[in-house]
């Protein structure tokens, strides 16, 4: 079973994001701050970006660049150890919702207009941006085996499109209310939650296995080691055996919506939720 470690206050508002190298987690809050935090010491670190907005979405992409969208449209690239922005860009009327790393050179950029960006992040130039949905990309995952990343749709659809062409390869209904959140498993199968509270697992477009995990809007799906981890704005997390889906565990520790989660490595998990408190998880015999 997980456990908690530890949990910190170091927010004045809602965390709505998380994003982690190693053992350093970033953290987004309504409060308009990025804050970082080492787990491994348990101390805030001295990097805090401050805006006039809400970051929605964060991506480490290694130990050195880091990645910002906002609720009002702008979007950074910033080294968080020497803190320069090293790119930003305005989606004007827009949102950065979701962003996913395709390989060592490219990053996509999910926006609320159901737009996606493809950025090359070496020369910092757009590859595409065109609108592939008619509402917002809430999540994504890259197959490097088919070069097709996948786009979870707040219109209920998941998406795949392939990187190397620019085209929709295949669409489909998979949750009605919206896709939340995607996970490619170490299977090759992709996982998706929905705002109906179903986990459902896909072959193709063929949905193979679906279950009813929670009693709100899942926002996270986690692999780590061999359970899958979700949460939910009903409050709790909760630990699926990755094989037969059994539950075997159910957290009730935030005592609001809890947000998202991220792995840390094969045994740990972070969390983050509407009650201003990020909590880190360590599986225990």
């Amino acid at each position: 079973m997980f456990i908690l470690k530890s949990e910190y206050r170091i927010h004045e508002g809602p965390i709505y994001t998380l994003g982690i190298a190693d053992a350093i987690v970033f953290t987004g809050s309504s409060d308009n701050t990025v804050k970082s935090l080492d787990l491994n010491s348990g101390n805030l670190l001295p990097f805090t970006v401050r805006s006039e907005s809400s970051p929605i979405s964060l991506l480490s992409i290694h130990a050195e660049l880091l990645a910002i969208g906002y609720l009002t449209g702008e979007f950074y690239l910033i080294n968080p150890t020497t803190r320069n922005v090293l790119f930003e860009y305005h989606f004007t009327g827009d949102a950065v919702f979701s962003l996913c790393v395709l390989n060592s050179l490219t990053l996509a950029v999910g926006l609320g207009s159901g737009r996606l960006g493809i950025l090359d992040f070496v020369d910092y130039e757009w590859l595409y941006l065109e609108q592939i949905t008619s509402d917002k990309i809430r999540a994504m995952v890259y197959q490097d085996s088919t070069q097709n990343i996948y786009l979870a749709s707040k219109s209920g659809e998941i998406i795949g499109f392939n990187t190397e062409e620019f085209t929709i390869q295949e669409r489909w209904h998979a949750h009605d209310g919206g896709v939340n959140c995607l996970l490619l498993a170490s299977s090759n199968q992709l996982v998706s939650g929905g705002k109906d509270g179903h986990i459902t697992r896909w072959k193709a477009q063929e949905r193979v296995k679906s279950i009813p995990a929670h009693r709100g809007v899942i926002y996270g799906i986690l692999e780590v080691g061999e359970s899958l981890i979700s949460c939910s704005r009903d409050k709790s997390i909760k630990v699926w055996d990755m094989e037969t889906w059994k539950p075997l565990q159910k957290i009730t520790f935030h005592q609001q919506s809890v947000n998202q989660l991220v792995q840390q490595n094969a045994h740990s998990f972070v969390t983050a939720s509407d009650d201003h408190r990020i909590a880190h998880w360590v599986y225990a015999e």
